[in-house]
């Protein structure tokens, strides 16, 4: 992927939102999957992880940023989001820093596609900007629970729209 690609989709995302929560779009999962992967921040595709339970998940890779509850569940059960929401720092000294917030999805267990839509698009821009001028950095610090996130987004969105 090139080094606007994120960016694009994200741009793209955007711009589709009301079509795709409204239904009238579907939310093309395998660009965003491909974009995750191109990502190079978790040890496997995507696709793989949403099968895996949080304890497994939690043992092997997490960085400890989600809030992984009930260890026997499915990721892809999984209600909590962790958003890339802003980046400082300076890329000309290798300091790239990335801030992160929860988000849920299922506001008194029923599920919002809006907040999403919000992690996904929002997420990939913040992360595509960076990546459009720091690919390298942005691998090394960008939180492999916040990468996971982006997926388990997408995945609810296919799965509940």
């Amino acid at each position: 992927m090139d080094k606007l690609a994120t960016m694009e989709l994200a741009d793209e995302l955007a711009a589709a939102q009301d079509k795709i929560l409204n239904g009238e779009e579907k939310l093309d999962t395998a660009r965003v999957y491909q974009a995750i992967d191109d990502l190079g921040v978790l040890n496997d595709p995507i696709s793989k992880y949403f099968d895996r339970t949080e304890d497994e998940y939690y043992e092997t890779e997490s960085d400890h940023y989600l809030a992984l509850t009930n260890l026997s569940s499915k990721l892809g059960d999984l209600h909590d989001r962790i958003l890339t929401n802003h980046v400082d720092g300076f890329v000309d000294k290798d300091e790239i820093n990335f801030t992160y917030n929860h988000e849920n999805a299922y506001a008194d267990d029923s599920y919002v596609a809006r907040e999403d839509m919000h992690v996904l698009v929002y997420g990939l821009k913040v992360i595509g900007a960076t990546l459009a001028i720091a690919p390298e950095d942005v691998r090394s610090v960008l939180s492999k629970d916040a990468v996971l996130s982006l997926g388990l987004a997408a995945h609810a969105l296919a799965e509940n729209l």
